[in-house]
């Protein structure tokens, strides 16, 4: 199957408001670890690499756009199958429409990119998505999940952007959209039917993907869509999610919980449907429910 020749993919990481998980533990969601093998960035590149092997969409660059300092990376994003750019938005109070405007305007208006909102999950294929955009040729493709929500992942053709305005602010769903609508661009939705968008802009949303990617039941599906072989993490029934190099007591409880590398739980704590972030400390004989933990 030949798709169209994606020349980037665009992942907005950034937001007037940021999520409670980047607040609490002031980091990108994309540099959190879902399981012990993988961030969340690193689940978007794994994502894509599978697309360009089997869409025949090519490789497409990465740019991650994000709104900078407090919530810009701890490091450098990268992966050696892509050539990955880290950008901070060109202009302030541009919106999501005004920041892909800024971003691809240099692009062929020709140009095929993806944009995503990065905090979300993706398990499963974004197959479909290339099959029903060889079927269409639109100018906008809007993915959306069966209940008819957005599923936070477009396919733009890059002329469809010259109606943005060079200055000022413009949302996507809300205003961009309608006025393409009303342009007579062809504008269409193709329905997620392999694979499911989890959202991360809540602790419990991020838990619950997380689960999903170590292989528990999907809370939707009883055969989670997750691409590739599952990986369990640990060999604790719970199946919580530890990093490798994380340091936890032999008398720790640890359930329905992500700790993160260089994280380190002391003796007799007890940590329940949590997130403990790399290189955070839960001392030892603490309690921790329901909560993030980040580093000092």
């Amino acid at each position: 199957m030949a798709g169209p020749r994606l020349e980037t993919c665009i992942l907005l990481a950034g937001g007037l408001v940021p999520s409670p998980p980047a607040k609490l533990t002031h980091r990108m969601t994309l540099e959190l670890w879902l399981t012990s093998q993988e961030t969340v960035f690193g689940r978007w590149c794994d994502v894509l690499d599978h697309l360009s092997l089997q869409a025949g969409i090519g490789r497409p660059a990465i740019k991650v756009v994000h709104s900078g300092p407090p919530y810009e990376p701890t490091h450098a994003l990268s992966d050696e199958r892509f050539e990955v750019r880290t950008m901070i938005e060109p202009e302030e109070f541009r919106g999501p429409a005004g920041v892909l405007r800024d971003v691809t305007r240099k692009n062929d208006p020709d140009s095929i990119i993806l944009v995503a909102e990065a905090a979300r999950y993706i398990a499963g294929s974004l197959v479909h998505l290339v099959q029903d955009w060889n079927e269409f040729e639109p100018d906008i493709l809007i993915s959306r999940s069966p209940d008819g929500a957005p599923a936070g992942i477009m396919l733009i053709r890059c002329s469809a952007l010259e109606n943005v305005p060079d200055a000022g602010y413009m949302d996507i769903k809300e205003q961009w959209l309608p006025r393409c609508i009303e342009e007579g661009l062809n504008v269409r939705t193709s329905t997620t039917l392999n694979f499911m968008p989890f959202p991360l802009r809540t602790r419990e949303q991020f838990l619950s993907a997380s689960a999903v990617a170590v292989g528990q039941s999907c809370p939707i599906n009883d055969s989670p869509p997750v691409l590739g072989p599952l990986r369990p993490l640990t060999r604790t029934l719970d199946k919580s999610r530890i990093a490798e190099d994380a340091r936890v007591a032999r008398d720790a409880v640890v359930a329905d919980a992500v700790v993160m590398p260089g994280a380190k739980i002391g003796a007799g704590a007890i940590v329940v449907r949590s997130i403990i972030c790399p290189g955070a400390v839960v001392p030892a004989g603490a309690v921790v429910v329901d909560d993030v933990v980040p580093a000092q």
